[in-house]
């Protein structure tokens, strides 16, 4: 293989322009640039330095003006004051014109009384014949009302009679300084425009003249300066000259070629370095000839090289589990990918996108990529989040795959992604299976230590289960939710947590479609059948017991002995033990907030249980505390705050909540108080209003808190965000004749009242406890939860 050398360049043209004239030119630009500057300059301040010059000649001609009238004003006010008072008139007529006369700049003079009358005046040109002027005279020089008759001496310019006048004015005081009138004399500044017309002729003659001369000096200045440049930019340019003849010979290939420069300045650096370069230059085309004897045998050997690494990877990609395909931006898959690829999915032949051929095993999927990946070929949301967007699992024909998206770039821009498939089904079968093993173990756990309890929970589910399972609930999907949100949390509560993720599954479905898949909904069904089939075959479920606590038996036992009790009260006692003590209610509530608060962060959560010996009926009242479960999840998930937050609001880290129940005054009433953040009523305000929903009293909002699909929450978890368990709780109470009730402050927590008639409980006596049990305390609800 032959590598050919660069073909030589034709020689380098001559240029039409030298560096040195250009450099000349240059030169003859920048000094005509500052000679003319300079003229400007020099023009410009001699124009200021005239107009200067000007201005003080007319100020001091100005001043001798004014001055001249303002004496003369003086002067004739005194001789006007005795002649006012003496009533000479023709006099005061011969002062005004004899001063008209002898003085040639005065235009006009008039002088006016107090009353603004005319006593004198006289005007250029002079009368022969002396005439008393009328009364309002003063009106012809064109003088107003208000500046006829004037209290201080004035000077102004103005323009009457047809010209520009410099008016002075005094007024004529008596001895006792009684305002007698106002003289005033009108003065020709034509004396001072003929001055100014001089002195502008003479400082214009001196600019031309001063100019004249810094021109030739500029001209002699640019001239020397020519003369020196041209000798200059035959020392600079040699050099380059030299430099530009040595680039043209090694363009032509001679790569001997070698430049002397002796200038002692950077173009001596510059000679050097393009000796060093053409030298460099050399060495290297000389080993470019050599590794152009040996780049064939190179290419070869790399060329196997590759093929062995291509081969090895290709065996790693076929015999692995996984699959591998790589994406470009656009969303095409490569020609190159995993042999499980197409084990799994099929072969495709040319290009085609990702979502397209897996689009035949789930049209679900299809859709749901390609519109993930759109985002990402806009490139306008970051490309983790649009990554975190794509779907993770894919299900089909029985089996599922789990999804990896790893992006690799190339100068900074999204190359592609590389897939990363791995078949799940076997692991999700197991996990499967673990989680059914573990919830029949807690089933029977339960049973074994609540068996009671237990029963009516038993019960209440398998009612709901049915209901669900026979479509009795298909024609309101509102009933239905309630139904799947209430089971999932009451077998949450009980341990079920297979049922419980079933019953979370269906509610999404039911909320993206409106209604649920019958295949779904009989999966639920064997699943609930599979944990009754496993307890009943334990034998335990066919016993019925009656728990008694030790301290009513002990006073049962007293009665009996003593005879101090009728045979109808302990009938009505043996009776109320039927019942189910409201305490292991409360304990059931307890132990699944403490457990909910561990699981969602809210750290140790602090249950007081007061239930003042109340026992209630387990038929009537089963369903309700299963419905009580959604406002106890709400108190942890929605109320506590988690330590951090609590320590910030000077709270203890230790959240708290309080259950109580009572009997007063033929009413029970039951309290879930938490001391949490409370309820955000302005946000219940704004979702009841997006709903349509009354929202301005009180009462209204508790309403639409008890509102299906009314929540304050942005996401859907399993615990809560549905905006259904109050719904379903408001329905039950309401359906038992009780009233629900709450009191909440912001950042103190929440009370909810719930108040039934009382004639539905029996009161046996009074005891308080607080869950969990201290330290050191030997109970079983303690045992349990230390094991």
């Amino acid at each position: 293989m032959n590598m050919d050398l660069p073909a030589k360049d034709p020689p380098l043209r001559r240029s039409k322009q030298s560096l040195h004239k250009k450099f000349i030119r240059t030169l003859l630009l920048v000094a005509g640039i500052i000679g003319l500057s300079t003229l400007v300059t020099v023009g410009v301040m001699s124009a200021q330095a005239s107009a200067e010059h000007l201005r003080a000649v007319q100020q001091y001609i100005e001043e001798g003006i004014a001055s001249k009238g303002s004496v003369l004003a003086r002067n004739h006010a005194l001789a006007l004051r005795g002649l006012t008072q003496d009533n000479a008139f023709l006099d005061m007529q011969r002062l005004l014109e004899r001063a008209i006369k002898d003085d040639p700049e005065l235009v006009y003079g008039v002088y006016v009384s107090a009353e603004r009358e005319t006593l004198a005046m006289a005007r250029r040109p002079l009368a022969e014949a002396q005439t008393t002027p009328a009364r309002d005279a003063w009106r012809s020089l064109g003088l107003s009302e208000a500046d006829v008759v004037l209290k201080d001496d004035r000077v102004e310019r103005k323009h009457r009679l047809g010209q520009d006048l410099l008016e002075v004015a005094a007024p004529v005081r008596d001895e006792d300084g009684e305002l007698l009138g106002t003289v005033r004399y009108g003065l020709s500044t034509k004396r001072m425009r003929d001055a100014l017309s001089v002195a502008r002729a003479d400082a214009a003659a001196r600019l031309k003249h001063s100019l004249a001369l810094l021109g030739l000096l500029v001209s002699v200045a640019m001239l020397a300066g020519v003369l020196v440049s041209r000798r200059q930019a035959r020392r600079i340019t040699r050099p380059i000259s030299e430099l530009t003849r040595a680039a043209g010979l090694l363009a032509l290939g001679d790569h001997d070629v070698r430049v002397n420069i002796r200038s002692e300045d950077e173009l001596e650096l510059l000679g050097a370095s393009f000796n060093r370069m053409v030298e460099d230059l050399g060495a290297s085309y000389r080993s470019l000839g050599e590794m152009n004897r040996t780049l064939e045998q190179k290419v070869a050997a790399r060329t196997v090289e590759l093929a062995d690494m291509n081969r090895d990877m290709r065996l790693v990609l076929d015999n692995v589990d996984q699959g591998f395909v790589t994406l470009s931006p656009d969303g095409v898959m490569a020609h190159a990918r995993s042999r499980q690829v197409g084990a799994w999915f099929g072969e495709v032949e040319g290009a085609q996108t990702f979502w397209r051929y897996l689009g035949q095993a789930s049209p679900e999927f299809e859709s749901a990529f390609e519109l993930a990946w759109s985002q990402i070929a806009e490139d306008f949301l970051p490309l983790g989040v649009c990554l975190a967007q794509l779907p993770e699992r894919l299900a089909s024909a029985g089996r599922t795959w789990s999804l990896r998206y790893l992006p690799f770039f190339r100068d900074g821009k999204l190359e592609g992604v590389l897939v990363a498939l791995t078949d799940i089904t076997e692991r999700l079968a197991r996990e499967r299976e673990d989680a059914e093993h573990t919830e029949l173990m807690q089933a029977f756990k339960r049973l074994v230590h609540d068996r009671a309890d237990f029963e009516v929970f038993l019960s209440e589910a398998a009612a709901m289960v049915a209901s669900i399972a026979g479509h009795e609930l298909d024609e309101s999907p509102v009933l239905l939710k309630r139904a799947l949100h209430t089971l999932k949390g009451t077998c949450a509560s009980m341990g079920l947590t297979v049922v419980a993720q079933i019953c979370h599954e269906l509610e999404s479905e039911l909320v993206e479609n409106d209604r649920v898949a019958p295949a779904r909904v009989g999966e639920l069904e064997a699943r609930w059948r599979a944990v009754l089939e496993h307890l009943t075959s334990s034998g335990l479920r066919t016993q019925r017991l009656v728990e008694i606590p030790e301290k009513e038996y002990g006073e049962l036992v007293t009665l009996v002995s003593e005879g101090s009790a009728s045979r109808w009260e302990l009938a009505l006692r043996l009776a109320a033990w039927q019942a189910e003590p409201v305490e292991k209610a409360f304990g059931r509530l307890g132990h699944q907030a403490i457990e909910l608060a561990r699981r969602s962060g809210k750290g140790a959560l602090r249950v007081v249980i007061d239930a003042g010996g109340v026992r209630l009926d387990r038929g009537r009242f089963g369903a309700f505390w299963s419905e009580l479960v959604h406002v106890v999840r709400n108190a942890v998930d929605h109320g506590i705050e988690s330590p951090d937050e609590r320590s910030a609001r000077g709270k203890p880290r230790e959240g708290l909540l309080s259950l109580r129940a009572s009997s007063e005054k033929n009413e029970l009433c039951i309290e879930i108080a938490d001391d949490g953040a409370g309820i955000d009523w302005e946000a219940i305000r704004r979702a009841a209003k997006e709903c349509g929903l009354a929202h301005r009293t009180q009462a209204e909002l508790l309403n639409a808190l008890c509102r299906d699909g009314v929540t304050t929450r942005s996401e859907v978890t399993s615990v809560s965000g549905r905006g259904v368990g109050m719904a379903a709780v408001l329905s039950r109470v309401r359906a038992m004749h009780g009233v629900l009730e709450v009191e909440s402050k912001l950042g103190r927590g929440t009370t909810w009242i719930i108040r039934f008639p009382a004639s539905v409980e029996n009161v046996t006596g009074s005891r308080s406890g607080v869950f969990p049990p201290r330290a050191g305390a030997n109970s079983a609800l303690d045992r349990s939860e230390q094991r």
